[in-house]
């Protein structure tokens, strides 16, 4: 599983993962990859982690998109469109 977590700055999409990261204990441990900005944890389920501006065009999509509440204070309609189009539709 992939999972997106977008924060205003890259500091506070950071700050988002780590909380994520502690609420799920049951991903297990893993070690951040800062110059990816990315994180695969013990159980396979890789977390990248952005800012609003660095709005990625790679082509991936993602089971489960966060966004901190600054992030969420700042977005506009193109952000949650960008945000929309990297997310896996219809997995149940």
């Amino acid at each position: 599983m992939k999972v997106l977590i977008v924060g205003y700055t890259k500091h506070d999409a950071y700050d988002e993962l780590k909380m994520y990261w502690s609420c799920r204990k049951y991903l297990g441990n893993g070690k951040p990859n800062y110059n990816r900005q990315q994180l695969i944890t013990e159980s396979n389920v890789t977390i990248d982690w952005v800012s609003l501006k660095q709005h990625i065009k790679d082509g991936f999509q993602y089971g489960e998109v966060h966004a901190s509440s600054l992030a969420l204070k700042h977005m506009k309609p193109s952000d949650l469109e960008w945000i929309q189009s990297l997310m896996i539709m219809g997995d149940d």
